[in-house]
């Protein structure tokens, strides 16, 4: 059975305790049964610095075998700005051309006159903010440098939909927790150590357990989902739930081609 994992990504300092990273397999009814969800600094070879916990995840995706891997990070930029004629030159070639997180922000807001515009896939799924706006940059950076390039260089692992997929290689696609939630109607405020924060937290494990997208989790695996304040534990089992249906056969339009999909729909 396909492994199906789900990673809500991060680029801050403490990347290692923020990036989490669910994994489960669909169960006789569809819905997919969570099996573990563990953060990046406990993966083997993780740490706390981003650059320590990112190359861990890539090893750990570049193992799976055949496997889905949903990634909330933007995996790339409006088409007028990717800078190459394919999206596999565009990764490859961007650690290079961005040499950190701050050069990569600097040079896109000076490219359009420190206007932040969006690709196609992010007006259609509304997603809150584009790939290098303040709040989300360095999770881009990161995100494509220190995961997609590997991955891709060494031939690890496939693209959808830029790329064809690779036979027993895992495939990458893009996912957003926050559009999946709102293509629900089910997007409390959710983030917080509050009590309001965390009944909220229930409300959305609950929906998606209603919904028949989500087996009732073990009790363990519950509290994990339900007590972790960041809510990222709970965005990575979100991502799981949409990478599991997400239709990867359909070819990507001239915009896909280069700027990607984020896959949020649910099917519900």
């Amino acid at each position: 059975m396909t492994r199906i994992l789900g990673v809500d990504f991060s680029g801050a300092s403490d990347a290692g305790r923020k990036i989490w990273v669910a994994e489960g397999r669909l169960d006789g009814n569809g819905a997919l049964d969570l099996l573990a969800c563990v953060a990046a600094i406990d993966l083997p070879g993780g740490g706390k610095a981003p650059a320590e916990a990112v190359p861990a995840l890539a090893r750990h995706i570049a193992g799976l075998g055949v496997a889905r891997v949903g990634c909330d990070f933007p995996f790339s930029l409006p088409r007028d700005l990717v800078g190459a004629r394919s999206w596999r030159s565009f990764a490859l070639r961007y650690a290079a051309d961005f040499t950190d997180a701050d050069t990569f922000r600097s040079l896109m807001r000076t490219r359009h006159n420190a206007a932040e515009h969006k690709r196609m896939t992010d007006r259609i799924a509304k997603t809150p903010f584009n790939s290098y706006n303040l709040r989300l940059y360095r999770q881009t950076w990161w995100g494509i440098s220190g995961v997609l390039r590997p991955l891709v260089a060494n031939r690890a692992a496939t693209v959808r939909p830029q790329l064809k997929l690779l036979a027993g290689k895992p495939t990458l696609i893009e996912v957003c927790a926050a559009c999946t939630l709102k293509s629900i109607d089910l997007y409390p405020p959710y983030k917080g150590k509050d009590a309001a924060h965390r009944k909220a937290r229930r409300r959305i494990l609950d929906g998606l357990i209603d919904r028949g997208t989500l087996s009732a989790p073990s009790r363990g695996m519950r509290s994990l989902l339900v007590d972790n304040e960041g809510g990222d534990a709970l965005d990575a089992a979100i991502g799981a739930v949409a990478t599991a249906r997400a239709d990867l056969t359909k070819e990507p339009d001239a915009f896909q081609r280069l700027e990607g999909r984020v896959y949020y729909e649910i099917g519900l």
